[in-house]
């Protein structure tokens, strides 16, 4: 069974008006897969979506860093540290 992660890429771009703003990307990596997502913004009658904000926010905390590419393009993979506490 492949291994499923939330990634995210947190970045600034600079908009029209010249104002540096930052975004965020999410991606699932499903074993060699990486598949970008998006946050759907659900309009109600009135044009609003009162949820977005706290849908981004949750994947947000939820998603870890996407590693940096290599030279040959591929990705680093996050290395958590072994505290040698195995609970299985």
């Amino acid at each position: 069974m492949a291994q499923v992660e939330l990634l995210k890429k947190v970045g600034k771009y600079t908009d029209k008006e010249g104002r540096e703003k930052q975004y965020t990307n999410f991606y699932v990596r499903c074993g060699d897969a990486l598949i970008p997502i998006q946050v759907c913004f659900f309009a109600n009658e009135a044009g609003k979506d009162s949820q977005y904000a706290g849908r981004k926010e949750v994947l947000k905390a939820f998603a870890e860093l996407l590693p940096e590419k290599t030279e040959n393009g591929t990705h680093k993979p996050n290395v958590v540290p072994h505290d040698g506490n195995d609970p299985f």
